[in-house]
């Protein structure tokens, strides 16, 4: 595995690149807290554990100023507590800026590679070139990954894990979206998480069972390629890094034993 950093329009991405000598292997998009900057290696190492045998590029981008980068519209939530829906400008940063310039400069590996030759006449290799995008994320972010996956129609597969899917207006929201054909969704809660003093905050078991079944029906139905809804041990805090990388993981490989 490598890693380095790079910055696209003034934000900072930090990349975990766990590939052979030619990239393949999906990108995986994760919105950074200002806490995850200094352990965001860890969530990597996780899921190259769990599964060793799948290639992947993990990409952590930063978040600033994270209720209002993660919130997806204005919400009244907590008193003087703001949420003022700057999702979607993270969110077109994200499609129109950096998945195409991670594409020039992650895949220069195809281009430069003697193996590689894309020509006009060679669709199936120009078909290789082409790399799945997941996004994954946790608590606030983790509502930002699904609204995204919703939203955009780029990702291929989404890993919500212990998402704020109380916030205001989500499972309306979630319910009247189509869900997109063949791809992957992963949610997870705490069993503690529900018990918040905060009504709002406590809704969350009633929200995220009630898209379980939404979702694990349309995996039954063969609309989505597959579905899990995880429950974890333990209140919000419990073990992120692993949370969050077992949904990872599972993106990669449903088959995968935790």
């Amino acid at each position: 595995m490598v890693t380095y950093e790079l910055e696209i329009e003034g934000r900072s991405l930090f990349v975990a690149d766990c590939n052979n000598d030619i990239n393949s292997g999906p990108f995986i998009f994760w919105p950074l807290d200002p806490v995850e900057d200094e352990s965001w290696e860890n969530v990597a190492n996780l899921v190259h554990e769990m599964t060793p045998d799948k290639e992947f590029t993990l990409i952590g981008f930063k978040v600033n100023a994270w209720d209002y980068e993660m919130s997806p519209w204005p919400a009244e939530v907590f008193k003087g507590r703001k949420f003022e829906g700057g999702g979607e400008s993270v969110l077109e940063w994200l499609v129109n800026s950096c998945i195409p310039e991670l594409e020039k400069k992650l895949n220069v590996a195809y281009i430069l590679s003697e193996a590689w030759s894309m020509t006009e006449d060679n669709p199936k290799e120009q078909e290789e070139w082409y790399r799945d995008y997941y996004i994954a994320g946790y608590s606030l972010a983790g509502l930002f990954s699904l609204w995204t996956y919703f939203e955009s129609c780029v990702f291929s597969g989404v890993a919500s894990a212990s998402g704020s899917l109380w916030y205001p207006g989500f499972i309306e929201y979630a319910s009247k979206h189509e869900l997109i054909d063949d791809t992957k969704i992963y949610l997870s809660l705490g069993n503690k998480e529900e018990k918040s003093k905060n009504r709002l905050m406590a809704s969350v078991g009633d929200i995220t069972r009630q898209l379980s079944v939404l979702f694990n029906h349309a995996a039954k139905e063969g609309t989505l390629l597959d579905f899990k809804y995880e429950i974890e041990e333990g209140n919000h805090f419990n073990n992120p890094q692993l949370r969050l990388a077992k949904g990872i993981a599972w993106l990669l490989d449903s088959n995968v034993k935790f």
